[in-house]
């Protein structure tokens, strides 16, 4: 195919004049130091978090299989107790709510909080039939004229009754639950906030709701669960800052459960009736709270909730003596997404709070790259070795293919976990340069300028960069592009693809790193000064 002298400087790119490819193939394939990424250094993710805040071991000892074999008799009474309670309670908040046609809206008289004082003492009553006899309590909690948003660590169903008997604030939880059986009505009691977890209107709907109540002397406590979901303990994860948005003073409270074989947390180790199965064949539970000092927002944390957040969740995390990570909501939802392709759901958490900051990645992006992971590690052990890499994009080892390895293996391991993965790939996507690459490829691939790509133009593109390509590959690649089966590529097909395969971009700037430089104009040549003879 001819082109003109203005294609060639282009072209020129992609006809490898401008890097030695003198790469081994196969196993003689070595490592060699290699250049920066053209789009600059990854941001660092930092080390995976010391603990998993999402499991907690199921496996049973046979000292407590005999046990709760044992305690059947007390559980079947203390189920027989737990039923009966709930039973009351029910009936006596159906009582106090006659003639409220809105619970959830509007703060309910004194006399009828009052009302509800029988079932916050059976709220006691059925944390005592769980085998919770003394709950030791350190510190008081403040009046809400003092604080009046209350916040908490979560870890199991026993922290929200615990605060139903000890306050009766209004709590934010999940809207499903509201649809709860028999839990519903308890919730109704609460005058909860609901939201959607998984909807940013939902949530954003949910903060002003706090802000307003929390502001309204008429209500309750706010009392907010921050970190958005329950763990194991052992970690206070990333908090939302729908409680501190309102630049409200917060006083946090703490809540632990010292136990030595059953922990209360609602993790992984099964369902709701187990979790009340192995608490109620102990013969007795443990639970401590602590109330922190009242906080005070300073002027820039009431500009940037999210410090005012990480100050609260530092001190928390302090009094319980654990670490601080990243992970929020989402990486639980990645983690099932994760065993539902057969992928180790503990190597699928990737702190998804710091990949938001860092690279603005929403959560259908995540499981989009998880299914791409996946598609390439077929071994199914969580780490993408190079081989599996290169082959997964059905492209030859090369020191370009080897480049855009190491963007996502950038420890030197030799294999990509999916957080390092998800890392990359949101990198490059979302980085302000990617639109403008996208379009300076595109424009040098199309070298008659007709707004598409041909086959031609394609093929010849790619063995610049992969000599050793296989024809059946190009036309394979090639087919992959063209959706519509028209012969030619796009700007649409071509943008598109690259905006769900990002990968392939980084595979573009890493063989042509001076894509998106401006080419320098050419300096017309000086003529020359005949020369006389005299």
């Amino acid at each position: 195919m001819a082109t003109t002298d203005d294609d060639s400087s282009l072209q020129k790119e992609f006809d490898g004049d401008e890097f030695d490819d003198d790469s081994s193939v196969g196993d003689e394939f070595e490592s060699s130091i290699l250049p920066d990424f053209p789009l600059g250094p990854r941001p660092t993710i930092g080390p995976e978090a010391p603990v998993n805040p999402f499991h907690e071991s199921s496996n049973w000892s046979i000292f407590q299989v005999i046990k709760s074999i044992l305690l059947i008799p007390l559980f079947i009474l203390r189920v027989v107790s737990m039923v009966t309670l709930m039973a009351i309670g029910y009936l006596l908040i159906k009582v106090a709510l006659i003639g409220v046609s809105d619970p959830l809206f509007k703060p309910f008289n004194p006399w009828r909080r009052f009302m509800l004082w029988p079932v916050r003492l059976g709220a006691r009553a059925l944390m005592f039939t769980m085998g919770y006899y003394y709950i030791r309590i350190k510190g008081k909690p403040a009046h809400r004229s003092v604080a009046p948003v209350l916040v908490s660590n979560h870890i199991g169903f026993v922290d929200p009754i615990f605060v139903f008997y000890r306050h009766l604030p209004v709590l934010v939880s999940a809207k499903e639950n509201v649809e709860m059986p028999i839990v519903g009505m308890f919730l109704q009691a609460l005058q909860i906030i609901p939201v959607d977890r998984a909807s940013a209107e939902s949530r954003h709907h949910a903060a002003g709701n706090i802000r307003r109540r929390a502001m309204d002397n008429k209500w309750p406590h706010v009392m907010l669960f921050p970190e958005g979901t329950t763990t194991n303990g052992r970690a206070i994860i990333s908090f939302k800052t729908g409680a501190f948005s309102p630049g409200l003073p917060v006083q946090p409270m703490v809540v632990r459960y010292p136990h030595k074989y059953v922990n209360p947390c609602w993790c992984d180790q099964g369902g709701l009736l187990m979790i009340l199965f192995q608490l109620m064949t102990q013969f007795i539970n443990f639970m401590e709270v602590e109330y922190l000092p009242v906080m005070k927002p300073t002027v820039k944390e009431m500009k940037h909730p999210q410090e005012f957040a990480d100050r609260v969740r530092s001190e928390m995390a302090k009094a319980l003596r654990v670490p601080c990570t990243e992970h929020s909501f989402l990486d639980i939802k990645l983690a099932l997404a994760a065993e539902k392709l057969k992928q180790p759901s503990a190597r699928s958490l990737v702190e998804f709070a710091r990949m938001e900051k860092l690279f603005r990645l929403d959560y259908p992006t995540a499981q989009d790259y998880l299914k791409k992971f996946s598609a390439m590690n077929l071994s199914h052990s969580g780490y993408v070795t190079f081989d599996e890499f290169s082959s997964a994009l059905d492209l030859p080892k090369s020191k370009i293919t080897e480049q855009v390895f190491h963007l996502f293996d950038k420890d030197g391991h030799g294999s990509i976990k999916f957080r390092e993965f998800l890392a990359g790939l949101a990198f490059v996507s979302t980085h302000t340069s990617f639109a403008s690459t996208m379009e300076a490829a595109f424009k040098a691939c199309d070298v008659n300028e007709d707004g598409t790509l041909s086959r031609d133009e394609v093929e010849r593109s790619l063995l610049a960069i992969f000599p050793e390509m296989p024809p059946i590959t190009v036309l394979k690649l090639f087919d992959t592009l063209d959706i519509n089966h028209d012969e030619k590529i796009s700007w649409e097909e071509f943008s598109g693809f690259l905006q769900r395969n990002p990968e392939y971009l980084a595979v573009i700037m890493s063989a042509h790193p001076t894509l998106l430089r401006p080419k320098s104009p050419r300096t017309p040549r000086t003529p020359r000064t005949p020369k006389f003879s005299s």
